[in-house]
């Protein structure tokens, strides 16, 4: 079995995470903007056909779309910022994170230090991490615009190594799809995959699989980390 399957031998120093499909049921928010943004120019996309830009950077999503349609020299830096000004918007009266996630942050933040690697613009991370509350428990916020090559590429992941000056082997990373799997494994990094609406299959099956953030002590147990104990877990029905 490799390094990424199982818990790592050496103590979990930094937790870093993705934020859309991660932390932040966002989903939703980035295909109702690109329906809306695409209509401008005449064009109705369903759900479906929206939904890998819930999973790739604005610009390949685009790039891909156009292409699709034959259409050449787009202008697809200015529909990615009309795209992403609605998202902002969006984000800013909805902020919405998966259940268990703020429990599980306060619950990791006394023991390791807390980042986000995404392929989304800074604001929207720092939007919904001030409306949570959430902002001053994590240490490096690496977005989009931090790095030349988004995830499949692992340079997010690389760069928040250096910013928080650590080695691969002492940190791990939560994941949502093949894109983001591949891109910390590629940074060396141990992958949990997370589920929420995906189930497990051939992109987390060099992961630990969790169905979701709602059981803080399978995760901390998987992190290496103490546990809170069953009356103190905030995921655990009481009575």
């Amino acid at each position: 079995m490799s390094r990424t399957s199982r818990p790592g031998s050496m103590p979990t120093r930094v937790v870093l995470f993705d934020f859309d499909g991660v932390l932040a049921d966002t989903e939703n928010i980035h295909i109702a903007a690109w329906q809306r943004t695409l209509a401008q120019l005449g064009f109705e996309l369903d759900d479906a056909r929206c939904a890998r830009s819930a999973e790739v950077d604005d610009r390949l999503f685009l790039r891909e779309f156009f292409e699709g349609l034959q259409i050449e020299k787009a202008d697809v830096e200015g529909w990615v910022r009309k795209k992403q000004t609605l998202v902002a918007t969006l984000l800013e009266h909805s902020p919405r994170l998966y259940p268990g996630v703020s429990a599980l942050v306060h619950a990791l933040a006394p023991h390791v230090r807390l980042g986000i690697v995404t392929t989304t613009w800074r604001e929207n991370v720092e939007s919904v991490l001030r409306s949570s509350g959430l902002a001053s428990l994590f240490q490096v916020v690496i977005g989009k615009e931090d790095v030349k090559e988004p995830k499949p590429a692992p340079d997010g992941y690389l760069l928040a190594l250096k910013r928080l000056g650590i080695e691969a082997e002492e940190a791990v990373t939560l994941e949502d799809s093949p894109t983001g799997v591949t891109a910390a494994q590629g940074a060396g990094l141990r992958v949990l995959a997370v589920g929420h609406r995906r189930n497990p299959g051939e992109w987390s099956k060099t992961s630990e699989y969790l169905e979701n953030l709602t059981n803080i002590n399978r995760v901390m147990e998987l992190l290496n980390l103490p546990s809170l104990g069953a009356a103190a877990d905030p995921s655990q029905p009481s009575g």
